[in-house]
């Protein structure tokens, strides 16, 4: 049983000890508090990322969600809170309507992109600019433009296999034909 967030045993050494000043044990509660609100919506941000993933799943399962998680994971190891709270705040902005036509737009770029690569177009090709520019755009949306987010997005991928953290849209070929695209059309 808690009273105002405090524990019993905590009420209890207050009770022991009384006359005792009570604000350096109300100062560590509240702080505890506090870190619960600020890590809060992001634990609701990633619950809304899983119960999302498993609702578009043609056959949401089990192992669908620990994938999930595990991907989620991944992430957090490489974003801040602060990068977390700025994707999430970009997909709330986007909504569900807006998140498909995004994930829609991602399936479209890289199957033509590698379309280009199983063709062998050279990725210094000029019929590829517009694909990078395309890819910019949408790495972009996703990061808000932050270069530090954009740094981590592209370390979540050198540090892991890009099938597993893009769940399946792009294997590990089209992800290194990508990067020299973008590399060789660079400003």
């Amino acid at each position: 049983m808690r009273g105002m967030g405090f524990s019993l045993e905590t009420i209890a050494r207050a009770l022991d000890h009384q006359g005792e000043d009570p604000r350096p044990a109300v100062r560590h509660h509240l702080a505890q508090v506090e870190e619960q609100l600020r890590l809060a919506p992001l634990l609701r941000a990633r619950l809304t990322g899983v119960l999302d993933a498993l609702d578009h799943a043609d056959e949401p399962s089990g192992d669908l969600f620990m994938e999930i998680i595990e991907v989620m994971t991944k992430m957090e190891q490489h974003y801040t809170p602060e990068q977390l709270q700025g994707i999430e705040q970009r997909r709330l902005a986007l909504g569900e309507d807006g998140m498909r036509k995004a994930q829609q737009d991602w399936a479209d770029l890289i199957a033509e992109v590698e379309a280009e690569r199983v063709a062998g177009t050279d990725p210094a090709d000029p019929r590829l600019a517009p694909l990078v520019d395309r890819w910019n755009a949408l790495i972009d949306a996703f990061t808000g433009g932050d270069p530090g987010t954009r740094a981590a997005l592209q370390k979540l991928y050198d540090e892991n296999d890009p099938q597993e953290v893009s769940r399946g849209a792009m294997n590990a070929e089209t992800m290194a034909y990508a990067r020299r695209a973008m590399e060789a059309h660079a400003p």
